[in-house]
C-alpha cells in the first residue's frame, strides 16, 4: 500500500516542479528585451540600416519636439545620405535601465564622431511583448 502513495506523491512533486518551472522561465526578462531592443538600434546604426533603425521605434513615438516617427523617419535618412552616421560609435556601456510597469527609461547611450560626443536618453514602451522607442531626449554626461 505504501508504494502507491509514494509513487503518487513523486508525481504530483514532479508535476508541480514543471508546472512552475514553466511559469517562472516564460521568456527573457523585460530588462533583456530592452537591451536587446537598444543593441539592436545599435548595429542598425552601425550598418547605417535604416528599415531595421526604425524597426525600434514604436508607432506611437513622438519626440520632445512633438513629432512623430515619420519626422525621426526623415532625420535617419538625412543623416545617414549626409554621411552624419558614417563613424559614429555607440556606447550602451553607460545607460541604466529602470523600468516601471510598461515604460522604461534606457540612458545616457553615448554617441561620439569626429564631431564632438552627446548622449540621448530613450524612453521604451512595452508593445505587444516588444520593448519600443516611444520618445527620445538629449541628456547631459
Amino acid at each position: 500500500m505504501k508504494r502507491p502513495v509514494i509513487t503518487n506523491l513523486s508525481v504530483a512533486v514532479l508535476a508541480a516542479v514543471l508546472v512552475c518551472g514553466c511559469q517562472s522561465s516564460g521568456g527573457p526578462s523585460d530588462e533583456k528585451l530592452i537591451n536587446t531592443t537598444m543593441t539592436d538600434l545599435k548595429a542598425a546604426m552601425a550598418a547605417r540600416d535604416l528599415d531595421k533603425i526604425m524597426a525600434t521605434y514604436s508607432e506611437n513615438y513622438v519626440s520632445v519636439r512633438g513629432s512623430g516617427k515619420d519626422s525621426m523617419l526623415k532625420i535617419m535618412k538625412r543623416a545617414i545620405e549626409r554621411g552624419f552616421m558614417d563613424n559614429v560609435k555607440v556606447n550602451l556601456e553607460k545607460a541604466v535601465t529602470t523600468i516601471e510597469q510598461d515604460k522604461a527609461e534606457f540612458g545616457p547611450v553615448e554617441f561620439v564622431s569626429e564631431r564632438g560626443t552627446f548622449a540621448v536618453g530613450y524612453t521604451l514602451q512595452k508593445e505587444d511583448g516588444a520593448w519600443l522607442i516611444v520618445t527620445t531626449k538629449r541628456q547631459e554626461q
